[in-house]
């Protein structure tokens, strides 16, 4: 036993002093490794949400390099190169001709980019792009959705074709907003309480943007006795674009339905103006039997109105 072990050992080989440099070397080089691609931290791109057309808007991008040199900034709209910024070049900064893009240079650097006049076409992607110096160039890219919208020049109008309904009958509500872009969004309300859902008594139709981007939005109501608080209904509809622009148009829908004092009013005056007959026999008739007919058929009227 004693002298295998003895064998073995003089055929283990042992390691040059050059491959232990190698190993030093190599290991050095993943602990910097390591330490370089971690030093690209806390990276966040600031992109507004929406802006009106013809806007300037100025996009920012933080980072923590961690004690490494900056190598490069670059900004993209749509995976296209639109600024660049390089520390060692003389000047630093570049903007590239991209169609519609306006950069403002004196508003722009390392960590943010200043775009002027900006038009809706320029809607879309826009990226901020990071690396570190050498020797390995760690780089991290963010981005962030920006619309440029067009905004109405005028209120949303509402049209209710019929403004006075019996209880039972449905209603067509539309609201019409002027040119804009993107298509608005619209809230529905009556009564001041907002019509969130589909039911059996409101359908709300999407929105639809039509030539020159004239939005209608529209909403049909099955009516109620619940949809009236003392015979009228107050409906209204609530526009927005965004935090950019908010309009609203009301408009009231009025009860029509037959009332049980009318209907017995009208019955009762028929009534009185119907002839006597006195038939044969000394028999007396007071109320002619189409009278008594008319009747029970107008209260029956009355009835089903009041039972919807």
């Amino acid at each position: 036993m004693p002298e295998e072990y003895l064998d073995k050992q003089k055929n283990m080989t042992v390691p040059s002093p050059l491959s232990c440099i190698r190993l030093v070397l190599l290991l050095f080089a993943v602990l910097l490794l390591t330490k370089e691609s971690s030093s690209l931290k806390s990276m966040v791109i600031k992109v507004p949400e929406a802006i009106k057309s013809g806007d300037t808007v100025t996009m920012t991008c933080e980072y923590d390099l961690e004690n490494v040199p900056l190598y490069s900034i670059k900004w993209y709209w749509n995976d296209e190169e639109f600024y660049r910024y390089i520390p060692k070049e003389s000047p630093p900064f570049k903007a590239f001709t991209v169609k519609l893009v306006n950069v403002d240079l004196s508003k722009s650097g390392e960590h943010a980019v200043t775009l002027r006049d900006v038009p809706r076409q320029l809607s879309g992607d826009y990226k901020c792009e990071v690396s570190a110096d050498g020797p390995f160039f760690h780089t991290d890219i963010l981005g962030a959705h920006m619309v440029v919208a067009d905004l109405p020049n005028g209120e949303p109008v509402m049209n209710i074709r019929d403004t006075k309904v019996e209880i039972g009958k449905t209603v067509n509500v539309e609201c019409t907003i002027p040119g804009s872009h993107p298509t608005p969004n619209v809230t529905w309300f009556i009564n001041n309480k907002e019509v969130r859902d589909n039911s059996d008594f409101i359908t709300i139709y999407p929105t639809q943007s039509e030539e020159q981007h004239v939005s209608r939005a529209k909403i049909a109501i099955l009516t109620n006795k619940s949809h009236f608080i003392q015979g009228v209904m107050t409906i209204r509809c609530d526009v927005a674009i965004f935090d950019l622009w908010k309009g609203t148009a009301e408009n009231f829908i009025r009860d029509d339905s037959p009332k049980l004092a009318q209907v017995l009013g009208s019955t009762l005056s028929q009534s009185q103006m119907d002839p006597i007959f006195e038939p044969g026999n000394g028999a007396r008739w007071t109320a002619n039997v189409s009278d008594v007919v008319l009747f029970f058929c107008s209260l029956l009227s009355v009835f089903k109105h009041a039972l919807r």
